[in-house]
Formats: structure tokens, C-alpha cells, sequence
């Protein structure tokens, strides 16, 4: 296996520390982690890799995977490395691509329609994958088409329409395939208003998000969990709006650490206080806190909710 990675001049690491290199810093180890640099070298590996027969999986920057304290991987290929953004007639960005700085490098050069999704930490592909967005964008918008890797090994180019994009879905979620690359429209905007609109939209994140603790962002699929939990309950849908009009409105309180207190006593989900950001109790952060409670607090809200869940727990 190394001298095929060495023939195909691949870089690699053995003995990978998911507590040090996955983006929550949870799991075990990964006994081969693969970073191929181009698609054809990608390419080459998993053809590789199928002949063989051997087991594998596939990460982009792992910003949306909470890995398990028990989990060991043998075989890991890494997108990350795979990062070539060209924008001729239109814009092509293979699937490595980090999302904040293709959005950083397209407003330099005067391309718009990408600003609002500069501070998701993500490669293109695995936006494209959960269709990710914040306000009021979504990778999906400005799609021409996605080029993938399918189950059989052949190349196809999927039409925007053929990805079934939902809120935070896309077809991906079901057919066995690899996201190689995308191409997307080239929208003309102006220089310095894309560069300042993207700059007070980080601010704006800073300011309601959660940056203090190692986090994965929205762990469930939804726009308010408060409001997901009061469907369900009527005296919480009181609670609920009296704390939002007279503790948030009225006394102007910043986080949710107040709300996530009463929440948590009213259903009984006191244990799992710790382990939610005080802005809100849809994102788990990394309190050095055993990942079975993570797990089922995850459970516990999905079965209040039937929230279907915005994160891989792997």
C-alpha cells in the first residue's frame, strides 16, 4: 500500500490522532490517512483501493462529524488537499476547496452570489453534500452542476436539478457517491462591497455563534429547537415566550444560557447542561466530555423533536 501512494507521489500519514485532527478533536486513531492533491491521483487511489478490496472512507475536513471516543478507522482519504478554483466562463471548484476561502477569493475578484456562506467551516464538497447555508443562501443557489465518483466507478455529472437540494438535504444523502468538484454561476458584483458585506457577516457570527468551544455548528435540522420543542408542549410554549419577550426583549439578555437551564429542567435534560453552547442548545461543543453523552443527548432531543439530525456521528 505505501508503494503504491509513493508511485503515485500521494502524501500520507499513519497512526492519525482523530482527539488532534478531526475538527472536534474527538475518536481514536486512523491507521492510514491518504491527502491526494489532484482528482486524478484520487481517481487512481480509490480504483486502487477497489481492486484490492480494500475498506476505506472519505472526509473533507470532518467540520460536520463528531467521531466517536472508541472510533478506529484503517483507511481514510482526505479531500482537503484537492483545493484547484478556477473561474473562466464560470466558476470550478474541486471538492478540497474550504469553503470561507473560495468565498474570500471570488469577492477579490469581483464575483458575487457566495458571501453569506464565507464563515461555514467547510471543504465545497461536503456543503454541497449537506447543502449548507446561512442567511438566506445555500451552496445550491448559484449550481451549475457537480461532478461525482459514483458507487460502480464511473464519472458522471449531475444536472442542478438532479441533486434534489432541500434544506440542508441533497440526493448525496442517499446515493452511494463521491463528490469530485462543482461548477457554479459567475456572477458579476463589485469588489469592495462583497469584501464589506462578508466582513460585518463575520462580525454578525461572532457576535450570535458559538467561537469559544470546539464545536461542529447545528446539530439538529431546524430553525429554532426552542420553538421545535414548544410544538409538542403547550406550558413550555408559554415558558418559551415568556423568556424570549420579557428576559431576551425587554432586558436585552445575549445568550441563551438562561433559557437552556429552564429547558433543561422542564424536560428533564439537566445532565446534558454542560455540553450545549450557552447562544444555543442546538450545538454540542467539546467540554472534554465523553462522547456517549453527546450520543444521547442527540437521542433525546431527536425523540422531543423529530428533528432528523444535521450532523454525522460516526
Amino acid at each position: 500500500m505505501i508503494e503504491k501512494l509513493n508511485h503515485l507521489e500521494i502524501s500520507y500519514k499513519s497512526n492519525l490522532d482523530l482527539k488532534k485532527s478531526s475538527y472536534f478533536q474527538t475518536g481514536g486513531i486512523i491507521n492510514l490517512a491518504i491527502y491526494p492533491d489532484t482528482i486524478d491521483k484520487f481517481l487512481s487511489l480509490v480504483a486502487y483501493l477497489s481492486a484490492k478490496k480494500y475498506k476505506y472512507s472519505v472526509f473533507g475536513w470532518t467540520s460536520n462529524c463528531i467521531f466517536k471516543k472508541d472510533t478506529n478507522l484503517e483507511i481514510v482519504i482526505f479531500s482537503t488537499k484537492m483545493r484547484s478554483l478556477t473561474f473562466d466562463n464560470f466558476v470550478y471548484a474541486e471538492a478540497g476547496v474550504m469553503l470561507p476561502k473560495m468565498c474570500n477569493i471570488l469577492a477579490k475578484a469581483s464575483i458575487s452570489g457566495f458571501e453569506e456562506l464565507q464563515g461555514i467551516p467547510a471543504t465545497l464538497g461536503g456543503a454541497i453534500y449537506m447543502n449548507a447555508g446561512c442567511y438566506g443562501n445555500e451552496i445550491s443557489r448559484n449550481l451549475i452542476s457537480v461532478t461525482i465518483l459514483t458507487k460502480q466507478g464511473h464519472i458522471k455529472e449531475m444536472k442542478k436539478n438532479e441533486c434534489n437540494f432541500g434544506y440542508r438535504y441533497s440526493i448525496f444523502h442517499e446515493i452511494d457517491a463521491i463528490i469530485l468538484s462543482a461548477k457554479f454561476k459567475k456572477n458579476k458584483g463589485e469588489k469592495n462591497a462583497l469584501q464589506k458585506k462578508i466582513l460585518e457577516l463575520h462580525n454578525h457570527r461572532h457576535f450570535i455563534l458559538e467561537y469559544d468551544y470546539r464545536n461542529v455548528g447545528s446539530v439538529f435540522v431546524t430553525h429554532d429547537i426552542y420553538s421545535d420543542l414548544a410544538k409538542k408542549n403547550l406550558v413550555y410554549r408559554f415558558i418559551l415566550f415568556f423568556i424570549r419577550f420579557f428576559i431576551h426583549k425587554i432586558f436585552r439578555v445575549k445568550t441563551n444560557s438562561f433559557l437552556n437551564s429552564v429547558t433543561f429542567s422542564f424536560f428533564g435534560l439537566n445532565r446534558y447542561i454542560n455540553i450545549v453552547s450557552i447562544k444555543t442548545m442546538n450545538v454540542l461543543i467539546n467540554n472534554n466530555t465523553d462522547t456517549r453523552l453527546l450520543e444521547e443527548y442527540i437521542n433525546d432531543v431527536k425523540s422531543l423533536t423529530d428533528n432528523r439530525v444535521e450532523i454525522e456521528l460516526i
